[in-house]
């Protein structure tokens, strides 16, 4: 039992810290070679991102911190794009090596080796001197760079499209088209001085991890026109996450492939051999989930912003603008409860607005996602305004007019675009596709219950005017009905008055109670009801 108690409580944290659907851990592959820390994407064929990255550490007697090394093989087939590694599981604050050029044309020249962060979500800005940056001692250096050839691509076994006219869609080389591979190998000198450096916002490293978080992204549509500076503007990675190869994570045993430090300063030539890449194998003292139940809770915790983003904007169109709507058409002090709930709803959406234009910074919005985001956002405005002309001018008139179906028809729409927007972001921030199905199946189950209610409420209603003959029922803003009768102007004798116009007297049925009550006591004043 006392095994069993840390066995479920494990369990139950992978499972809260999973994708919502189709979730699964990928271990680390069994090799010979102990020491090995390993890391591949294999997907060029198909259109997808392509590197492997090896990792070793070494005590720095000199800054009693850690030297950590980098070998990087990414491979290309032209100059477009770029190809970048990181520290831990946010942009922010992440050390990052990112590797581009030409290896078609300049082969003869070195792949630039850009090292950069950025204390937002924004562009990634190089860093010109490190010990500035990170603290004495802290340094970045290229021991080795170049291009090398690696045969040509093989002719596809499925039936693979090329689509080159849309960011959604993967570029393919051709068969027979000629590949390289950028290899690189990086020293990051008092390495864990980075997350201890001037300031607290850098992700952290540490050679002691056995879950030490790594990222990784890449573009493979960006043309440099020749500027292959290591300051070069990056444009934004693919969108979604690995599932198309825009950008994922892995998570490293760190204390595998640790070198001794009574071994004397290990030089290139070594360091090359002993983070050699072990061929089709994808990972060697890595995963692609946590290693360990600490990397679980910096999963969970890591990505503040997006997480934030997400859950205002799911708990606002998927629980409260629903029920929203459900609230109207429920009677009993509902329009206190409708506006209440939607309002909530509304401090929601906007908090979740302001959490994605914060992470936006000053960049235009460049995915449909932020664009539908943006304009429901301001479509609700005009809701909130519309929603309070129908309030203002139901009281006065008690019935509906323009204003009170444009505020119900916009309002419907707006949640379907919410409802669009939240799949998108799912896929944005790399679930699968079985996630946006599942997500998508619980939306459609939700509409069928809404429209199921507002169809129940409209045939109520119709029923309680039809049962009242002329007479009838107005409709209420909580949906419930009031009674009225029709009244001939200039005392009129039931066909229209002198003039032919009627106009309705509303009364419910507190007045109608009221009325009935004047009506006795006055014929009782009267003698029974006779006239004078």
């Amino acid at each position: 039992m006392a095994r069993l108690t840390p066995l479920l409580g494990a369990l139950l944290l992978s499972v809260f810290t999973q994708p919502i659907f189709g979730a699964s851990t990928t271990v680390s592959e069994n090799t010979s070679d102990d020491n090995k820390v390993q890391y591949c994407q294999t997907g060029l064929v198909t259109g997808e991102a392509d590197f492997c990255v090896s990792l070793a550490s070494y005590p720095n007697a000199t800054t009693k911190s850690d030297d950590i090394y980098f070998h990087l093989a990414v491979t290309r087939w032209n100059a477009n794009g770029w190809t970048a590694i990181g520290t831990g599981q946010t942009m922010a604050g992440a050390l990052m090596f990112v590797i581009y050029g030409d290896p078609v044309n300049g082969t003869e020249k070195e792949p630039v080796v850009s090292i950069r962060t950025v204390e937002g979500h924004r562009q990634p800005q190089l860093i010109e001197d490190f010990s500035t940056v990170a603290g004495k001692g802290f340094d970045v250096q290229v021991l080795s760079s170049s291009w090398k050839e690696a045969g040509t691509v093989p002719a596809s076994k499925g039936k693979v499209k090329r689509h080159d006219d849309h960011d959604e869609h993967n570029i393919i080389p051709a068969a027979g088209t000629k590949t390289y591979v950028a290899d690189i190998l990086l020293a990051c000198y008092s390495c864990s001085q980075w997350s201890s450096g001037p300031g607290s916002w850098r992700t952290s490293i540490s050679a002691e991890s056995t879950s030490q978080p790594f990222l990784w992204a890449w573009n493979d549509r960006q043309d440099f026109s020749g500027n292959f500076t290591r300051d070069a503007h990056l444009k934004m990675h693919r969108h979604r996450g690995s599932e198309t190869g825009g950008y994922g994570f892995f998570w490293a045993d760190m204390t595998r492939s640790s070198l001794s430090s009574s071994e004397k300063q290990p030089s290139t030539t070594d360091l090359l051999k002993t983070l050699s890449i072990t061929p089709n194998v994808k990972m060697v003292g890595t995963s692609e989930e946590p290693l360990s139940a600490s990397g679980w809770l910096s999963k969970l915790t890591s990505n503040p912003l997006p997480k934030t983003h997400a859950f205002f904007m799911t708990v606002a169109f998927l629980i409260l603008f629903p029920l929203g709507v459900m609230l109207i058409r429920s009677g009993g002090n509902a329009f206190q409860k409708h506006w209440l709930v939607q309002a909530l709803a509304s401090v929601f959406t906007f908090a979740g607005a302001a959490v994605g234009l914060y992470m936006t910074g000053r960049r235009v919005p460049s995915t449909f996602h932020q664009w539908l985001g943006l304009v429901v956002t301001l479509l609700l405005v005009v809701q909130i305004i519309l929603g309070w002309r129908h309030h203002v001018n139901f009281v006065r008139i008690r019935r509906r007019t323009w204003i009170s179906y444009g505020h119900i028809w916009l309002g419907r729409w707006a949640v379907v675009a919410g409802w669009v927007n939240v799949v998108l972001g799912l896929l944005l921030s790399g679930h699968s596709r079985v996630d946006a199905w599942g997500v998508g199946i619980f939306m459609g189950m939700e509409a069928v219950v809404v429209a199921w209610w507002v169809w129940r409420a409209a045939q109520r209603r119709k029923a309680m005017e039809g049962g009242n003959g002329q007479g009838g029922k107005v409709q209420l803003e909580d949906g419930e009905g009031e009674s009225y009768g029709l009244m001939a102007r200039n005392g009129g004798n039931g066909s229209g008055g002198a003039d032919g116009e009627y106009f309705r007297l509303s009364m419910s049925e507190d007045d109608l109670s009221s009325s009935d009550d004047e009506e006795e006591e006055g014929k009782r004043r009267n003698g029974g009801g006779s006239g004078r």
